[in-house]
């Protein structure tokens, strides 16, 4: 009776130790990755790619572009864990763009509300250039809706949406100049009422 008592201790004894240090390399890992938790991640590391590694990634799959694949083979250094990548999502992506090393300082002339209407205009004009309406535009004319038919050729359609293309972008820059008179009329009587206050 004694030695079974004797060996189910030791056995209770080596179960609880086993279970002690399978739980410390548990523990381990959980503080770890608690650590860890607090930290701001790092960016990873840039790893050095080497141009057989690409040429081996493009000649398996070409539709794929260079910069994408030696984007992705600098994150993963892999090129076994790039091409599962491009497997798993049909692409990789591009690499961001890189930003200019000065960010761009605005010119002085244009502040405030210039600024804003400037930008307006140089894209009406713009739109105004790419349809060739400068003289609508110089004559101040709004030619009528365009009919809204199919028309039975691709040329005879081609027509009528070049058309109606034209007339809403001189209705809407028509639009734009009468908001832009309705604002400085109701700033300019704004600026009336101010003075004689």
């Amino acid at each position: 009776m004694t030695d079974f008592v004797s060996i189910t201790i030791v056995i209770v004894i080596i179960f609880m130790v086993f279970r002690w240090l399978s739980a410390t390399g548990d523990n381990s890992q959980t503080n770890r990755q608690g650590q860890n938790r607090g930290r701001i991640p790092s960016r990873p590391q840039a790893r050095l790619v080497n141009p057989e590694m690409v040429e081996t990634v493009r000649a398996m799959f070409p539709h794929i572009p260079t910069a994408a694949i030696h984007y992705d083979l600098q994150k993963t250094g892999s090129v076994e864990q790039t091409c599962d990548n491009i497997l798993r999502d049909g692409s990789l992506p591009m690499p961001p763009a890189p930003r200019p090393a000065t960010p761009p300082t605005p010119s002085p002339s244009n502040s405030g509300a210039g600024s804003s209407s400037g930008a307006s205009h140089s894209v009406n004009g713009n739109l105004v250039q790419r349809f060739k309406l400068q003289s609508a535009v110089e004559q101040n004319i709004v030619p009528e809706e365009p009919s809204k038919v199919w028309g039975d050729s691709a040329e005879k359609r081609q027509e009528v949406f070049k058309n109606r293309k034209e007339f809403m972008v001189l209705q809407a820059r028509k639009r734009f100049l009468e908001e832009e008179a309705r604002k400085a009329k109701e700033a300019a009587e704004k600026a009336e009422v101010e003075t004689s206050a």
